[in-house]
């Protein structure tokens, strides 16, 4: 079919073919029936668009092996967008998008506009348009919308569809079309928050709780007696109800990190897990580097994040909010995202129904508060076995980095490096020397621990360390001083991606450079010496209590400071 194609279009004088004018014609006509009052019409012109725009990739697929063809179905491909771009396609999909119903062609819609918004040609365009249609708050809609049956019912419900493969129940194919609707509008919240218009018309928007349907059961009067004395002594109460606000990034986040929403019994899920728990990581290398890794040097060069296109054609949806990963990712490049992500959230605990409480101590303990953060709250997704949520996490990490005054507390708090270093260690057996002073988690697994398989991942992760270095000389100290340098060079020493070993070398000068005013040698002797102050103090924490052997006299006090004989 493809050489026929291109046979065809290869001719001048083919009848077949149409002309410019009648081309005209006919996306006029499918732009009309997309803002048709009929349901069913606007239904057909969705799925009309969403075929005319994926048709030439089925017919390349198709094809043997020529040039001609490959060019031919690009073409054919660029045109159908740009025209339908250049017709402001963009405002009735939206508008079939929003119907959540797949009967009126939502599923199609969606599809379209994801296969617009991460086109190459009109991505950009597309996604202006996207904005100045309100895409935003639509699809915010679609992804924070209730699913068929309340989430705790949704491992029961994929069970069920699992071992009924060839007769699925209603309440299963519900709730697999509503994760393909979440999984397209979260793509193109990915998608239109590249740009930074995108990103500002996303962190800005806030619903009160209000605004989030919930299929959960009817709450208790207990519940509700709290609820309003949580609103009684809420001070920054807002005019919703006496309820504060909650920014969508806080809902949507909220919904990222609640596993239950993924259909753990889909064999696309196995898959993920099997490749993430295989124990040659690094064999599948090649596997995401040809689409990934084009951009990387001007990513380089800039010393910014460029945003990945999320193009869910295709792709399986067991993990519905898999890109909402990208859109945190998106948001971090902002002040404003950094800022929500790095802010403190504190939080108590009620010891009791008796508020006033007589004792000192008692009420103390009431006063302390645990603090956290959303990145504190993200730093597991990087062990995720979804490849799109390690990459927009990795990604997230990276941009937080840029936020200097946070360096401080992501070393010596959060612990970033080793969460980072976490994914970069592998399963090569460390000598002695190298294990003084590193995190026995590095190592423990032994020849079970995996490196992370990903190219783009390690890549992130390594620049976030490599900003974490460049940061100041107090953050280099720290890194020193916990062996980063042990598991950096193993792991360069396996990497065959030229990009990441250029990062991992970068790291490296950082690490094994001698600080001004220092002498030469100085940054392995300070690693050593807190590793022994470290024993040294451990020691005195279990003999408190116990008297010290008296000072040998022999030993003057030169020596007794090079206690591990280190220059």
């Amino acid at each position: 079919m493809a050489t026929a194609v291109s046979s065809n279009m290869s001719t001048d004088n083919n009848s077949s073919t149409p002309e410019g004018g009648e081309v005209d014609t006919v996306y006029n006509e499918l732009l009309n029936f997309l803002k048709a009052t009929r349901a069913d019409l606007r239904k057909a012109a969705a799925d009309a668009t969403l075929a005319t725009l994926v048709s030439s990739s089925s017919s390349f697929s198709s094809s043997d092996d020529d040039g001609a063809d490959e060019a031919t179905s690009t073409a054919i491909n660029n045109e159908a967008a740009q025209r339908l771009t250049t017709l402001n396609a963009i405002q009735p999909l939206c508008r079939i998008a929003s119907t959540l119903s797949p009967d009126h062609g939502s599923i199609s819609a969606l599809a379209a506009l994801s296969v617009l918004s991460s086109h190459d040609l009109v991505g950009n365009q597309s996604i202006e348009d996207f904005l100045d249609a309100k895409g935003v708050g639509r699809m915010l809609e679609i992804a924070l919308s209730s699913p068929p049956t309340p989430v705790s019912t949704a491992a029961s419900v994929s069970a069920l569809a699992s071992d009924n493969k060839e007769e699925p129940s209603k309440v299963a194919e519900e709730w697999k079309v509503w994760r393909q609707q979440v999984n397209y509008a979260c793509a193109l919240l990915a998608n239109a928050t590249r740009t930074e218009r995108g990103a500002i018309d996303f962190i800005g928007l806030s619903f009160p709780d209000e605004a989030v349907p919930s299929n959960s059961s009817r709450k208790t009067d207990e519940s509700k007696e709290e609820e309003k004395e949580a609103d009684d002594d809420n001070v920054g109460a807002s005019a919703y109800g006496k309820r504060e606000t909650k920014p969508t990034a806080t809902l949507l986040l909220s919904r990222f990190l609640n596993p239950s929403y993924i259909d753990t019994s889909s064999p696309a899920h196995d898959r993920a897990v099997a490749s993430m728990s295989a124990k040659t990581g690094m064999d599948d290398l090649e596997e995401y580097d040809s689409d990934d890794d084009n951009n990387l040097d001007d990513e380089s060069n800039n010393n910014e994040l460029e945003p990945q296109k999320m193009d869910p054609m295709g792709e399986e949806y067991y993990d519905p909010y898999q890109h909402v990963a990208a859109v945190i990712m998106n948001i971090a490049q902002l002040d404003t995202g950094r800022e929500f992500l790095l802010r403190l959230i504190h939080s108590s605990k009620k010891s009791s129904d008796n508020k006033k409480l007589d004792s000192i101590d008692e009420e103390k303990k009431d006063n302390n508060t645990q603090s956290t953060s959303h990145l504190q709250s993200l730093l597991p997704q990087l062990t995720s076995p979804n490849l799109h949520r390690r990459q927009g996490i990795a990604g997230t990490l990276k941009n937080c980095c840029f936020s200097r005054d946070s360096i401080w507390w992501l070393l010596n708090v959060v612990q970033m490096d080793k969460s980072l270093l976490l994914t970069l260690a592998g399963p090569e057996e460390l000598s002695i020397d190298e294990k003084v002073g590193l995190d026995p988690d590095y190592w423990l697994l032994g020849p079970q621990k995996v490196r992370e398989p990903d190219s783009l991942v390690r890549l992130y992760v390594t620049e976030a360390l490599l900003l974490l270095l460049a940061s100041g000389r107090r953050a280099r100290e720290t890194l020193r001083e916990r062996r980063t340098y042990v598991i950096i060079k193993l792991a360069d020493m396996v990497e065959e991606n030229e990009e990441v070993s250029e990062r991992m070398l970068e790291c490296v000068q950082y690490l094994r450079r001698d600080e001004d005013g220092t002498e030469e040698g100085s940054s392995d002797k300070r690693a050593y010496e807190k590793y022994a102050r470290g024993l040294l103090e451990s020691n005195a924490a279990k003999n408190k209590g116990l008297k010290a052997l008296p000072m040998s006299t022999s030993c003057d006090a030169g020596e007794e400071e090079d206690y591990d004989n280190i220059d």
